[in-house]
């Protein structure tokens, strides 16, 4: 048997503000799926791995509340500068919840701790 992975689902009780931070901090390309007044989720796909935002309520059949604690899901993106990726955070009034040589960690709206690394 095969397997292939190709995404990674969020959960979010603010979808709109979590694809909002993620637009934003980790300037990901996220878009807008659905119908307005049916199911609207956020996704982007960069090289064959799909990263989607849900709201929790919605997605209550697979997880919910969306649980800020959890440590189950750990986000991962690779920098080419943590100067320019600090100046960014700082235009946009962000302050890391962690930095290191490597590596600068940041808390999105649902209180997830995102790493954003020279790694």
């Amino acid at each position: 048997m095969k397997t292939t992975f190709t995404g990674v689902f969020l959960t979010s009780n603010d979808p709109d503000c979590t694809a909002r931070f993620y637009r934003e901090v980790a300037a990901l390309e996220l878009e807008a799926v659905g119908l307005e007044g049916e199911y609207v989720y956020w996704k982007v796909v960069s090289n064959g791995v799909q990263l989607a935002i849900h709201d929790a309520k919605l997605f209550a059949d697979y997880s919910h509340p969306a649980v800020a604690s959890s440590n189950v899901t750990h986000l991962y993106f690779k920098i080419s500068s943590q100067r320019s990726f600090l100046e960014r955070l700082a235009a946009l009034g962000i302050e890391p919840y962690a930095t290191d040589a490597v590596v600068v960690t940041v808390v999105d709206p649902d209180g997830r701790k995102v790493m954003f690394g020279m790694a």
